[in-house]
């Protein structure tokens, strides 16, 4: 890693700390003024950030599955966030801290409020929540770090043997995380809501988080693109391969989320369309419109063309839209499950982004530097370049 990259690396190290640090400081400040805010605030950040770290561990499964030079560019960026995974994991602490404040299943006066409830109980309690959620990131960690080893273990050696492993891994660990997310999904976001279910909120959820991640090492490769070792490697068909990956998952995206919409409205079962109905109520609707406008018809409109997917800058555009964006999106997911009544901004919510994020930022920077910025044998970890 050259020097410039290394004084760029230290510079925004810097300013993590003293976001993380800062972050923290409100957010302990606003815990003791407004308790339930924080815990509320606390887990759309959690959510945002745990859905780039294991949308990063996918890309990697991805590529290694598929091959293609586009993931060999963003592959050390998207192994360093997904390294991220057991600082998500603690940062789960304070959701089961606060999960009274969170989940109205696991309140003492549940069953007494919402008796019929009560066959749920058998999944919906505390320590079979807390032990799904650990059992979860010891999956998704365990695949993240070896990966990362045989990944490691390619540079230093060479071989296809390195790359056959993680090929043979990410086949099996695929399935085995659509399946942990399933149950993830249910009781992160779906429990806010114990009397709402849907089998596609999984496919929006896994979608989400793969297109956040995508965004994001789309963007630090821009940033990168410049500086070695990428100034010589990296061509415009990069960043055009990029493009379309990230116009193919806006449109599934938005197919998926309108495909649960469409069962559920012309359902019209009182069970199925709450969830809808707490989200159409007073400025839920404006949030829904500039989700269909800023993560869907603007990105849609700007990545068709073929000059925006190939020049850095305007793609890099594109992929901060869609980031803010999935901020806006979990917000959306969770939000209206403690404020029905209509859209409630606090500063928390911003405070709990920083501090997460300052965090998330240090640990990703930390693993970025242990390696090269571009595998050494990338002959190697292409099977269809």
């Amino acid at each position: 890693m050259n020097e410039d990259f290394l004084r760029a690396v230290h510079c925004v190290h810097r300013i993590a700390l003293g976001a993380g640090a800062g972050g923290s400081l409100a957010c302990i400040l606003g815990g003791v003024a407004n308790q339930p805010q924080f815990y509320h605030s606390w887990l759309v950040a959690w959510l945002f950030f745990t859905g780039i770290s294991c949308g990063s561990l996918v890309i990697v499964m991805l590529q290694a599955l598929t091959g293609g030079q586009w993931g060999v560019a963003v592959q050390r960026f998207s192994e360093a966030a997904m390294l991220t995974l057991p600082l998500m994991t603690v940062f789960f602490v304070p959701v089961l801290i606060g999960i009274h404040d969170l989940f109205p299943w696991s309140r003492a006066d549940a069953l007494v409020v919402h008796p019929k409830w009560e066959h749920k109980m058998g999944y919906l309690n505390l320590p079979f929540f807390a032990l799904r959620g650990f059992l979860f990131f010891a999956i998704v960690g365990a695949l993240a770090f070896r990966i990362r080893h045989w990944s490691v273990l390619q540079d230093k050696e060479g071989g296809i043997l390195p790359g056959k492993r993680i090929r043979i891994l990410s086949g099996g660990g695929l399935v085995v995380y659509v399946l942990a997310m399933n149950f993830i999904s249910t009781d992160w976001v779906m429990s806010l809501a114990p009397d709402w279910y849907s089998t596609v909120f999984v496919v929006i959820f896994l979608a989400g988080q793969f297109l956040t991640a995508l965004a994001l090492m789309t963007l630090l490769l821009v940033v990168s693109a410049g500086r070695a070792p990428f100034a010589e490697l990296i061509q415009a068909k990069h960043f055009h391969d990029l493009g379309n990956l990230l116009l193919t998952f806006v449109i599934f995206w938005i197919y998926v989320s309108f495909c649960q919409f469409l069962i559920i409205w012309s359902g019209n079962l009182p069970k199925e369309i709450s969830w809808y109905l707490q989200r159409s109520a007073s400025g839920w609707k404006l949030v829904a419109l500039f989700l269909m406008i800023f993560q869907f018809l603007i990105p849609l409109g700007l990545l068709l063309f073929r000059g925006i997917k190939r020049k850095p800058a305007r793609l890099a555009l594109v992929s901060v839209l869609i980031l803010c964006a999935n901020i806006v999106n979990v917000y959306w997911l969770v939000a209206p499950a403690f404020h029905p009544e209509g859209v409630h901004f606090h500063w928390l919510d911003l405070a709990t982004l920083i501090a997460i994020g300052g965090f998330w930022t240090i640990v990703f920077l930390r693993f970025l530097k242990r390696q090269p910025l571009l595998p050494l044998h990338p002959e190697e970890v292409l099977r269809h370049a």
